[in-house]
């Protein structure tokens, strides 16, 4: 016995749109109420930590300080007391003619080096405005340099920071950080 051949009717049909075209609108409304800040919104700031120090033994104490800024500066984010969701990475390249791609890491975060440049990668994934890391290294120089020929020879530099932006909101005019940007500054 044969089966009749199936036939579509326009209430069938309208059956069928009936029950997609709700999951439609749901869709369509969904970018709506994302609720992540749009790029740029993070604010952080960048300094060195502590004015140029004797170099002593062929060490060098370099440190500096990135801070996710206090709330007030999240100037487009609606929830300002939002956490940063991304950790931020600098680097902190050595003049090969004052140091020797030797290094110590005895701050925050993790450091690793390749040659004369060293990554740190410092944990801001959860943190909130206000927080705050302090990265120090010492890093051997060639025999015989003094902290005068060493000074403006280490380039510090953010490098990854999605969804963030960089502003200079501690002034320092201590005449150690030179060639001042917000991500960068020589030290």
């Amino acid at each position: 016995m044969s089966n009749p051949p199936s036939t579509i009717t326009r209430r069938t049909v309208t059956r069928g749109v009936a029950w997609t075209a709700p999951v439609l609108t749901v869709a369509a409304a969904a970018p709506a109420f994302a609720t992540s800040p749009a790029p740029d919104c993070y604010v952080f700031d960048m300094w060195s930590s502590n004015g140029r120090q004797p170099i002593n033994n062929n060490s060098d104490q370099l440190s500096g300080t990135v801070r996710y800024s206090p709330n007030n500066y999240q100037d487009c984010i609606a929830d300002q007391n939002q956490p940063y969701p991304y950790n931020i990475v600098i680097t902190v390249t050595l003049d090969p003619s004052v140091y020797t791609g030797a290094f110590t890491n005895r701050g925050q975060g993790t450091a690793t080096g390749n040659g004369n440049v060293v990554t740190i990668t410092l944990p801001f994934a959860g943190q909130r405005p206000g927080f705050s890391f302090q990265w120090n290294l010492y890093a051997t120089t060639l025999p015989g340099v003094t902290t005068a020929q060493a000074t403006g020879k280490v380039l510090v530099q953010a490098v990854s920071y999605p969804e963030a932006k960089w502003k200079i909101i501690e002034q320092i005019g201590s005449g150690w950080m030179i060639n001042r940007t917000p991500s960068s500054y020589s030290y």
